[in-house]
């Protein structure tokens, strides 16, 4: 099985929850013996669901203020009423966190423009 690991969010407004996230595949590089974490893509969070269903490892990355990232929280999945399954963060031994919500934000392409600031 793989470890991915999520650096940023997309917020769907219209949903009031994360519909996608920037999704990196943690790999080792064998001349260090270190890991790292792949290009980051957009990915839809049913497609994180199905890698975490599938047995995959999946991580809340920080940054680590050296230009590096720190794995902190697993990302789990849950079910909301109606079957709508969506992403969480959580310790170790379960206990949910906040650290995928407080993860930076990203803006989509097909986002609704930013309203204009407001004159003083």
């Amino acid at each position: 099985m793989s470890h991915y690991g999520i650096t940023a969010v997309h917020w769907n407004v219209n949903l009031g929850d994360i519909d996608e996230v920037q999704l990196h595949k943690i790999v080792r590089n064998e001349s260090k013996g270190t890991f790292l974490l792949s290009h980051g893509e957009p990915t839809w969070c049913s497609d994180v669901v199905e890698l975490i269903r599938s047995g995959n490892t999946v991580w809340v990355m920080v940054p680590d203020g050296q230009g590096n990232h720190v794995n902190t929280d697993h990302v789990r999945v849950n079910v909301k009423p109606g079957g709508h399954q969506y992403l969480y963060s959580c310790t170790k031994d379960g206990a949910p966190t906040t650290s995928l919500t407080d993860l930076p934000r990203y803006r989509a392409s097909d986002d609704p423009p930013l309203a204009p600031p407001l004159p003083d």
